[in-house]
């Protein structure tokens, strides 16, 4: 209960208004707020690390300069553009319905369920480093008796799990471990509110359907990730944010909105764990390049050569303008970490094993974790077959984007186990359940967002004109 207090009060009042800015009455805002005051607690952990202080001192300046931009927004770009918004009573039945979805599992906290070694060993550990201040941090980072503990990790895990203790004090350790499974069910929040968002109609049975569905990945989230979502696993949160950013940069209609939210999402993953980097670049390559697609420019003699050089240049610096900003906080503390010596732990020695072997057993026990993959790609072609022009006039983007970014994680993670250095089986054992997470959660909101246009389009109301479009949030 004092992590949740923490949650809601700390990190939920720090990103409540940059939240309201985005999503106004929009589902999300419930889960948004306190998934932004985690990714503040984070970059206040690299701050901290940098600068100097304590975590709180930097929690405070972080979410201080961040709310101000958001007000800021809210005077000048909120008065060029009003975003719509759902009805209040809509989005008031979509919180209820995820919110009770989420809870059932949380109830398992009631145990204090810490059963395995990352918990202990890793999250827990570098809470306590960086609830010590900025000397007891660089101090236990740079010791050679924790390097067993993975200290390249990103911070938001332990930073939140710091910042309760800075408010709590140390009595009660779990606090920390807590804190986890709640940023857990916030991120899985935001995923189901974006699946339910995906409705395109105003019948009352498609988006009551689409809320069951964002309800149903709720509950999905924990099913696949199974002990480890509730017992201290960092794997579920940076998954489920990862999943979040696909939903709503390369899944949901374009709007500013969306591709905001879905930056978050990314930042949130990438601040989470390393292979949650990895992805969010992949993630965050994909929807500048959705929202800035690569086509070739007019050329007419009347504009002239130049004019159009200008303007290939000027979409380009939007491309990366579009890369840079939210990749730029997960790239700091890998290049903080870097800057201090350290590396990952699974690339400092070379596998025993031949190349051809891990291959070999790494891509049996990830397919063994996949088995929703075969459906998934059936629902594909025939939903592409049988819906692909109703998803275009839905606004819903092309789903080979969430197909490029579910096989890209993929291939990091199955490069991780072949050219890691620790022994394959018994790391696949110990691992490959939760590295695996991430795609499964995908590929059942895949299946989720079917559903909703199957429901969407059988419904026979008709389509949400862009003066109606209100129940969507676009």
């Amino acid at each position: 209960m004092n992590a949740l207090l923490i949650v809601l009060a700390a990190l939920g009042g720090a990103g409540l208004l940059p939240a309201l800015v985005l999503a106004r009455r929009s589902p999300v805002l419930v889960f948004l707020a306190p998934l932004i005051g985690a990714c503040m607690a984070a970059v206040g952990a690299e701050f901290e690390l940098g600068v100097g202080g304590s975590l709180r001192t930097c929690f405070i300046a972080v979410a201080a300069a961040v709310n101000t931009i958001a007000v800021v927004w809210w005077l000048v770009a909120g008065r060029l553009r009003r975003w719509p918004s759902p009805p209040w009573w809509w989005s008031l039945v979509a919180v209820i319905v995820v919110l009770g979805a989420l809870t059932y599992p949380l109830l398992g906290l009631r145990g204090q369920l810490v059963g395995g070694r990352d918990p202990n060993t890793i999250w827990l550990t570098h809470a306590l480093m960086i609830s010590g201040g900025h000397h007891q941090l660089l101090a236990a980072l740079r010791n050679p008796v924790y390097q067993f503990t993975n200290p390249d990790y990103p911070p938001l895990v332990p930073a939140a799990g710091a910042l309760a203790f800075a408010y709590l004090g140390r009595g009660d350790l779990y606090v920390a471990i807590d804190m986890t499974e709640y940023l857990n069910a916030v991120a899985l929040g935001v995923l189901a509110t974006g699946i339910a968002l995906a409705a395109r109609r105003a019948g009352v049975v498609a988006n009551a359907l689409a809320i069951l569905a964002g309800g149903a990945i709720a509950v999905v989230g924990f099913a696949v990730a199974g002990r480890p979502g509730i017992d201290g696993y960092a794997d579920l949160l940076w998954a489920a944010a990862a999943a979040a950013a696909i939903i709503w940069g390369l899944v949901l209609p374009q709007s500013p909105q969306a591709l905001v939210i879905s930056w978050l999402c990314a930042v949130a993953a990438s601040l989470t764990k390393n292979e949650g980097l990895t992805t969010s670049l992949i993630i965050i390559v994909l929807v500048a390049l959705r929202y800035r697609p690569l086509r070739r420019p007019r050329w007419s003699q009347r504009q002239g050569r130049r004019v159009t050089v200008l303007r290939t240049a000027r979409r380009w610096a939007e491309r990366g303008a579009l890369v840079a900003v939210p990749a730029l906080p997960g790239l700091t503390w890998a290049w903080q970490i870097r800057g201090l010596g350290l590396h990952n732990a699974f690339f400092v020695t070379s596998g025993l094993e031949s190349l051809s072997v891990r291959a070999s057993h790494a891509a049996s026990g990830i397919a063994g974790h996949l088995t929703v993959a075969p459906v998934a790609f059936g629902v594909l072609i025939a939903g592409s077959l049988i819906m692909r022009a109703d998803r275009r006039r839905a606004g819903l983007a092309n789903p080979a984007w969430l197909w490029l970014a579910c096989l890209g994680s993929l291939l990091v993670i199955f490069g991780t186990y072949v050219f890691g250095g620790l022994e394959i089986d018994s790391w696949l054992q110990a691992s490959v359940s939760r590295t695996t997470i991430f795609a499964q959660l995908l590929l059942y909101a895949d299946l989720a967002v079917w559903l909703v246009l199957a429901a969407d389009l059988s419904s026979g109301a008709p389509p949400v004109t862009p003066a109606r479009r209100q129940v969507s949030g676009w």
